[in-house]
C-alpha cells in the first residue's frame, strides 16, 4: 500500500513538473520589452553578432535603439577589433562580409542607435578619422558625451566646425589637447560656449598655454568638472583657471609639471572645490633634479609621463 501511494505521489509530482514546464514560456516567446531589459547587460558585440542569431524575437529586441545609445568602444579595443579576433569571425558569419573593419562595426552601431546615441567614445583605431567624425556628427545629433582619441593635425583643425552639430553636448574628452595650432583649442572652447549651453565637463591633457587658460576662463567659466591630468601647466596658468572657473566642483591635475602639489596659494584658491586633486604635480626644476639624480637608472614609468606637446 505504501509503495502504491509512493508511486502515485511520484507520478503526480512528475505530472505537475511537466505541466509547469509546459506552461513556462520559452525565451523566444518573451515580450520584446523584457528582452530589451535583459539585453542591456550585453556588450555591443553580443548585440551585433550573437543575440540576433538566436531567433526573430531576439533579433527584433537586439535592434532596439535604446540598447545602442551608449557606444563606448575603447575597452580592450586592440583585442576586440582585430580582423582575426572572435568578433570579426562572428561578424562575418552574421553579415556575410568578406573583410571585417572597425569602421564597419562603428557604422553598424550608429545605424542601430537610429539617431538616439548620446554617449560615444572612440578608440585610436580610426582608419579615416575625418570620415568617421563626419558620420557621427550627422547621425548622432543628440550626443551629450563624446570621447575622442589623439587625432591627426588635419582632423584637429576640423573640431571647431564639428562642435555646433552637437548642441546637447555636456562632456568632451580629448585624449590630447589639440597642438597642431595654438588657435584650435581656444576655437573649440568658443564653439562650446556658443553652441552647447549645457556644456559643463572637460577632460584633456597637454601643454596649457596662456591662451588656453584664457580661453577656459573667458569661454567656459561655468565648467563644473575639469580634468587636466599629466599636463604641462605653469603655476600662473593654474591660478588663472582656478580664479576664472568659479563654478568648478571637481578639478584634477594629477602628475602635472609646472606647479607644486603643496603650493599654499593653489590650495587656498581651490578651497571652494569639492573634489580637488593635484597629487604628484611638480615644478619643472624639481623634475629635472630627479632626472639628474636618477641618471642611469630605470626612472621613467607610466606615472611620470607628462604630455607637453
Amino acid at each position: 500500500m505504501e509503495t502504491a501511494v509512493h508511486e502515485v505521489s511520484s507520478a503526480a509530482a512528475m505530472t505537475r513538473r511537466s505541466a509547469s514546464s509546459a506552461a513556462m514560456p520559452s525565451w523566444s516567446d518573451m515580450e520584446t520589452d523584457c528582452l530589451v531589459h535583459v539585453f542591456r547587460r550585453l556588450d555591443l558585440e553580443d548585440l551585433a553578432a550573437a543575440a540576433p542569431l538566436v531567433c526573430r524575437g531576439w533579433r527584433r529586441a537586439a535592434a532596439d535603439p535604446s540598447l545602442w545609445r551608449a557606444l563606448d568602444l575603447r575597452r580592450d579595443h586592440v583585442a576586440r577589433f582585430m580582423p582575426w579576433g572572435a568578433l570579426a569571425a562572428a561578424f562575418k558569419r552574421r553579415y556575410g562580409v568578406s573583410r571585417f573593419a572597425f569602421a564597419g562595426f562603428l557604422r553598424l552601431c550608429v545605424s542601430r542607435a537610429a539617431g538616439s546615441a548620446d554617449d560615444v567614445a572612440l578608440p585610436p583605431l580610426l582608419a579615416s578619422p575625418a570620415a568617421e567624425l563626419d558620420h557621427i556628427s550627422i547621425e548622432c545629433p543628440r550626443l551629450r558625451r563624446l570621447a575622442l582619441p589623439n587625432l591627426p593635425a588635419g582632423d584637429e583643425a576640423r573640431l571647431p566646425d564639428l562642435i555646433p552639430r552637437w548642441p546637447l553636448l555636456e562632456h568632451l574628452e580629448l585624449e590630447a589637447k589639440p597642438s597642431s595650432s595654438s588657435s584650435i583649442f581656444p576655437a573649440v572652447a568658443a564653439q562650446l560656449a556658443t553652441h552647447c549651453p549645457n556644456f559643463s565637463s572637460l577632460k584633456t591633457s597637454g601643454a596649457v598655454k596662456p591662451e588656453d587658460a584664457e580661453a577656459l576662463t573667458r569661454c567656459l567659466p561655468r565648467l563644473r568638472s575639469l580634468c587636466l591630468d599629466r599636463s604641462y601647466m605653469p603655476r600662473q596658468e593654474l591660478l588663472a583657471v582656478l580664479a576664472g572657473c568659479r563654478e568648478l566642483r571637481e578639478f584634477t591635475a594629477r602628475g602635472c609639471v609646472g606647479f607644486d602639489e603643496n603650493d599654499d596659494e593653489v590650495k587656498r584658491r581651490a578651497a571652494r572645490i569639492e573634489r580637488f586633486d593635484i597629487a604628484g604635480s611638480r615644478v619643472v626644476d624639481e623634475l629635472e633634479d630627479e632626472f639628474a639624480a636618477a641618471a642611469g637608472d630605470q626612472f621613467c614609468d607610466d606615472s611620470s609621463y607628462v604630455d607637453v606637446m
